[in-house]
């Protein structure tokens, strides 16, 4: 953000509030976010990282994508968190910390069909 001066010179506009404001906005939305990831994967990793923990696997129905979901929810979870930290630690900078902000939420966004899977890749078929 720039502002030009009657004299033909550009001096910076002081947009630390705005930068604090659109940061500390994004970040009580997307703290619980992070909670819940941390959560729901800790709470299903014992089901899903263990293998053989369902009696009814069998190879003729096939590997279970329920480590792939955890994997997938795990990475996206620790990616958008070290991009919100990158843009907090680089508020105070004029430039470069909205992208890593707008990464962090995308990521995350991203990131929500795979921790939507977790209960589904957890579960265990019934015995017939």
């Amino acid at each position: 953000m720039t502002d030009c001066r009657a004299d033909g010179t550009v001096a910076p506009v002081p947009a630390i509030r705005l930068r604090l404001v659109v940061t500390a906005l994004t970040s009580a939305v997307v703290g619980p976010v992070l909670l819940l990831y941390a959560w729901l994967l800790v709470w299903y990793s014992p089901e899903i990282t263990n293998p053989g923990g369902c009696p009814n696997e069998s190879p003729s129905r096939g590997p279970g994508n329920g480590t792939l979901v955890w994997v997938l929810a795990c990475a996206a979870g620790v990616a958008g968190a070290l991009c919100l930290g990158i843009a907090l630690a680089r508020t105070n900078k004029y430039r470069g910390w909205w992208p890593w902000l707008l990464a962090g939420v995308v990521i995350l966004a991203a990131g929500s069909p795979a921790v939507a899977g977790l209960p589904a890749a957890a579960w265990c078929p019934p015995l017939p």
